[in-house]
């Protein structure tokens, strides 16, 4: 029994010592655990807890978070998160969400305000921390209330002001009766502007901006109003005086260019605005405009219209609301530029003068007209459908336009033609288009014609036509279908005048019936002119020639080179021509009674060698196409001087629009 007790104790013993770890029997060790805590709180700006966690902006509020440890100790410099519902309140004055540091006593806090002075409502106040890697947090309910804001003291500086000038305004801002910060203002007037137009009250309550007036604003008084949400808002008045005027402009003569008062169309009058404009160019009502004649325009018969009278004399308008003044200007006899001066006047030194306003002579005269064709030869003796474009140009006495719009008529005696166009820039076209019968010459009589004046020579610069002054009778229109510069019974009259004198103009550039003039001068003629266009074959006749001073035109031609003095070793020349035998060219200009007509306008002319193993060669062709002319044309073969040049035989080959081929050899 004494052993067994014994070894029982060993056992502990042994069993005491494991436990020991090895470490120093002589010494223990343990473990404290420290949990912290955060506690949340509002308090007011004297620290002290509100019980029903109400605030509003009339008062300074804090969030307050109190960390501490087990023991209730304050753990400092720990970093606190606040954050909460950013549409009811804000934290650290503009933000849903705030840090700060716990001081000594764990203790930290950041300012908590409603959004507005006019938030009212309910939100959520949460705080966090990590303390030696425990997460602590805390959290409360809070409610906001709206403040009572008003307004007072609205004052301006300067008290009264011109139009357009500024004066500076302020207002005091209060919160449950005393002047704080945060108010927002908004400015407002019955005319004009503030800037800015809203403003926050400073520390000491004032919300200040700046008037703007307006040209608008003159001669009147104008409120001013302050407003903030909650207040009721205030206002006073400021006195503007009327806008001054600053500067005049031209703006617009409608329409820029007039006719003479004697043309037979086209404007004759033209309304000229100016604009009286402030400082800020903005237009001034009822400013008084006296308007003017240059002297130069009063010479030239220009004057002022006015309800049915006219005068030369100063004028006086008064600017409508946008600052607008006008007149209305008349043509006289004579073509001028003319100037409009415009004058305020209550200050001479304000003053304009219109531009680009100009009178023209307007009736077009036969010697300034002219009838051209974009192609005086087309290849429509068998086809329909070819065109060419014909344009009649016209002036007046002086070469200047004649109004747009003018009507230009066309006829023809074969095919169609457009019958009629109207002139922009003193011009307009029409198409001419192949078909029907043609006529057995081939060749097509075009006459345009418009209402005109005879041209006359102006000896005292009046434009006005006065007995003993050259002028040129034009006599009666007529379409000289066959071209001999004569009417002949058959060919169509134009107009219906019946005088019979002799004309005294008696070069025939255009159509005129002799003995059909009346020995005046007219207004009312037919301005007119004639153009022919041949409707060539497609093949081509290709003839040698050579000058003889003998023969009438100085040229003979031959059908063989070798055989006339034309040929050398420099080359020759070939008249070209299409193949109708009747062709009515007048004049003879070969010395033989044939008459020719052109190839296609635009036909090239070609030449090659077709000697083997000529030593000649062709250099060019000059020209090398068919001009536009309703004859025919002469064409150089040019070769290059080898000696073998005088006989090589040489190809020439006329090519029309459509494609086809003529060839004829020489010698």
């Amino acid at each position: 029994m004494r052993y067994l007790k014994f070894w029982i104790l060993a056992v502990w013993v042994v069993a005491l010592a494991a436990c020991g770890g090895g470490g120093n029997p002589g010494s223990t060790s343990s473990t404290t655990t420290s949990t912290p805590t955060l506690a949340l709180s509002l308090v007011n700006a004297s620290g002290t807890t509100l019980t029903l966690n109400a605030i509003n902006k009339s008062a300074t509020f804090y969030a307050k978070a109190v960390i501490t440890n087990a023991s209730g100790a304050g753990i400092a410099n720990q970093l606190v998160t606040f954050s909460t519902d950013f549409t009811i309140a804000t934290l650290a004055g503009n933000a849903a969400s705030a840090t700060a540091l716990t001081d000594s006593n764990g203790v930290a806090m950041v300012a908590i305000s409603p959004l507005t002075l006019t938030t009212t409502g309910a939100a959520a106040l949460s705080a966090s921390a990590t303390v030696n890697s425990a997460s602590v947090t805390g959290s409360l309910n809070f409610s906001t209330s709206a403040s009572n804001v008003s307004l007072t003291g609205l004052t301006k500086s300067p008290a009264s002001i011109g139009a357009l000038e500024t004066s500076a305004v302020t207002v005091v801002g209060a919160v449950n009766g005393v002047a704080s910060s945060g108010v927002v203002v908004s400015f407002s007037a019955t005319c004009g502007s503030f800037s800015p137009s809203s403003a926050t009250t400073n520390s000491s309550g004032v919300a200040s901006s700046t008037y703007q007036s307006v040209s608008g604003c003159g001669s009147s008084t104008v409120t001013l109003t302050a407003s903030a949400v909650g207040a009721t808002s205030v206002d006073t008045t400021i006195a503007i005086a009327a806008a001054k005027a600053a500067n005049i402009v031209f703006t617009s003569a409608t329409p820029a260019l007039m006719y003479v008062s004697s043309a037979a169309s086209g404007n004759k009058t033209s309304v000229v605005k100016f604009q009286v404009l402030d400082s800020s160019s903005v237009g001034l009502a009822s400013q008084s405009v006296v308007f003017t004649l240059s002297n130069a325009s009063i010479a030239s018969g220009v004057r002022f219209s006015l309800s049915g009278t006219t005068s030369t004399s100063a004028q006086t308008v008064t600017t409508d609301s946008n600052g607008f003044a006008s007149i209305t200007v008349a043509s006289g006899t004579l073509p001028t530029t003319v100037t409009v001066t415009a004058t305020l006047a209550t200050d001479s030194a304000v003053v304009a003068s219109s531009l680009g306003l100009v009178v023209t002579t307007g009736a077009a005269t036969q010697n300034s007209a002219s009838l051209s064709a974009s192609k005086l030869s087309i290849e429509a003796w068998n086809t329909d459908g070819v065109t060419t474009a014909l344009t009649m140009r016209v002036a007046d006495r002086l070469g200047n336009p004649v109004p747009n719009g003018t009507s230009v008529n066309f006829v023809a005696t074969a095919g169609l033609v457009t019958g009629s166009c109207t002139t922009v820039s003193s011009a307009c076209s029409v198409t001419y288009t192949s078909q029907g019968t043609r006529p057995s010459n081939g060749r097509v009589a075009i006459l345009a014609y418009l209402d005109g004046e005879e041209s006359f020579v102006d000896l005292n610069g009046d434009n006005i036509w006065q007995s003993g002054e050259t002028f040129y009778d034009a006599g009666k229109a007529y379409i000289d279908e066959n071209e001999d510069g004569a009417w002949t019974s058959g060919e169509q009259i134009i107009d219906t005048s019946t005088s019979s004198s002799a004309c005294v103009n008696t070069t025939n550039t255009y159509p005129a019936i002799v003995s059909t003039c009346d020995s005046t001068w007219s207004s009312a003629i037919r301005v007119r002119k004639q153009t022919v266009i041949t409707l060539a074959t497609s093949n081509a006749t290709i003839d040698c020639v050579t000058r003889n001073a003998g023969q009438p035109g100085g040229y003979v031609t031959s059908s063989n080179c070798a055989t006339t003095p034309g040929r050398s070793v420099s080359g020759f020349t070939v008249f070209v021509h299409d193949t109708n035998a009747n062709g009515n060219v007048r004049g003879n200009q070969f010395g033989s009674s044939a008459l020719y007509n052109a190839m296609p306008t635009g036909s090239t002319v070609s030449a090659a060698v077709t000697t083997s193993g000529a030593t000649c060669t062709v250099t060019a062709v000059s020209p090398n196409v068919v001009l536009n002319s309703p004859n025919g044309d002469l064409h150089d073969i040019i070769l290059s001087g080898a000696a073998d040049c005088a006989t090589a035989n040489i190809a020439v080959t006329v090519t029309s629009p459509g494609g086809t081929s003529t060839t004829q050899p020489y010698p």
